[in-house]
């Protein structure tokens, strides 16, 4: 990966295996991609149904962590 650092001198920076993977999915949000939008059109459906299948479970989890960091503080 090029790029600059805070002072605008070039930098280069390589990745191996897990931290190539991270490289990459931070340089796909610079690109405004997202990890579904690398899947095949199966995978992106199977993905977007179990998203939707735990959406009120995510969003009660949510709730419940709010109201109880408000009760605490």
């Amino acid at each position: 990966m090029r790029g600059q650092d805070k002072d605008g001198t070039p930098i280069v920076v390589e990745g191996r295996g897990y931290f190539a993977r991270c490289l990459q999915h931070e340089t796909d949000h610079l690109h405004g991609r997202l990890y579904l939008d690398r899947l095949t059109h199966r995978e992106r459906q199977s993905a977007l149904r179990e998203m939707a299948a735990s959406q009120d479970e995510v969003f009660a989890r949510r709730a419940a962590r709010s109201s109880s960091a408000a009760s605490s503080s």
